[in-house]
């Protein structure tokens, strides 16, 4: 059974090492899926409950932690990635 985990993952690193290995392109598709994934959420919420709007508010109230921890990742991995450009070019240009 360890054999199989140690498997899948290797093939999991190995599929996504193009991904990972730009950090701002993985903190992007983390974005986009969690946003795609609360949007879909939300939708559900309100098909399933129909008329009512307390489960809709309630699912969104919830989930919303996550969708802008996934923002604020973003959002320090741009604003790393612009420091350390600014820094290499004041670097560079001295």
């Amino acid at each position: 059974m360890k054999t199989i985990f140690r498997s899948a993952k290797e093939g999991a690193t190995y599929l996504l090492a193009p991904v990972t290995a730009r950090p701002l392109l993985a903190r992007s598709l983390q974005l986009l899926l969690v946003l795609c994934a609360y949007g879909a959420g939300v939708l559900l919420v309100e098909r399933v409950s129909g008329d009512a709007r307390v489960p809709v508010i309630l699912f969104a109230v919830y989930f919303l932690p996550a969708v802008l921890r996934s923002w604020l990742l973003f959002y320090w991995c741009v604003r790393d990635e612009v420091k350390a450009l600014v820094a290499s070019h004041r670097h560079t240009a001295s």
